[in-house]
């Protein structure tokens, strides 16, 4: 399968650094960050399969992979396939290694990237992510919620999971943004990765990692928690865990300067 992976700069010959977003979250997600590295490093940012709305914004600039994934929303993936088609994608633009960073299910994406294509991984930065997420059964429900209500059913439970108590009170447009964004992704996108989440489970696998990896917990995260993430960067040989204070699942909105911070200074020590 195909992934979009657009270039989000201009900076040929510096070292590939590629992000990757949360279930149900666009480009947008990254770019506060993206732009603070975006002197160091070509960054790319990479969708979820059908998450790419129509049109892209003014000056997105969509590199030759961006089409719609090779395997249509419905059709049916696995994280393998994901992880696997990311790499198909960068190659066909050129690019044989990256470090990579990614959260939520793209977390899983890394963690697989890392056991499956070792190769491929100059470092890897999994943020608020997990070996498995939820149960099957949770799923199903989720699925069965969006099938009735649309992902805009989703937004107001899904807001609490992913931004500390009171960001959403803050005068910044980063959060209703990102909301936004979730309720018009479309619905068979969505379930699609709900449903290749339904079978995702790396267990006590991550011991084969021998990436340099870098674990980003939010310390408000009620899903992904920071003794969650503790457990998973102990399972990796000289792994570093790091929580971002005052923030949930997505702190790269939240707090996009110390996420950058810990990204600057992780790759910069590689």
């Amino acid at each position: 399968m195909r992934i979009s992976v657009h270039a989000f700069n201009d900076n040929p010959g510096s070292p590939v650094l590629v992000f990757g977003n949360a279930l149900g979250t666009r480009l947008p997600l990254w770019s506060a960050v993206a732009a603070r590295l975006a002197d160091d490093y070509q960054i790319y940012l990479s969708d979820l399969p059908g998450h790419t709305f129509p049109a892209p914004a003014a000056g997105t600039s969509t590199t030759p992979a961006a089409a719609a994934a090779g395997s249509e929303a419905g059709a049916g993936f696995t994280i393998s396939d994901l992880a696997a088609g990311l790499v198909d994608s960068l190659a066909e633009i050129g690019v044989e290694k990256f470090a990579y960073c990614g959260v939520s299910i793209s977390g899983g994406i890394g963690l697989t990237l890392a056991l499956e294509h070792p190769e491929s991984l100059t470092g890897l930065i999994a943020c608020a992510t997990a070996t498995k997420f939820g149960t099957p059964e949770s799923w199903a429900e989720r699925i069965k919620d969006v099938r009735e209500d649309g992902t805009r059913g989703l937004v107001d439970d899904t807001a609490d999971r992913w931004f500390a108590a009171g960001f959403l009170t803050e005068d910044i447009a980063t959060g209703p943004l990102i909301l936004a964004d979730l309720a018009a992704i479309d619905d068979e996108a969505y379930i699609a990765c709900a449903q290749a989440l339904q079978s995702y489970d790396l267990g006590g696998g991550l011991h084969g990692i021998s990436v340099p990896t870098l674990f980003m917990a939010g310390s408000q995260d009620p899903g992904c928690t920071p003794e969650a993430m503790s457990e998973m960067a102990g399972q990796v040989e000289g792994a570093e865990l790091v929580t971002v204070p005052d923030a949930a699942h997505l702190a790269m909105a939240e707090h996009p300067d110390i996420v950058f911070d810990h990204i600057h200074d992780f790759l910069g020590a590689l």
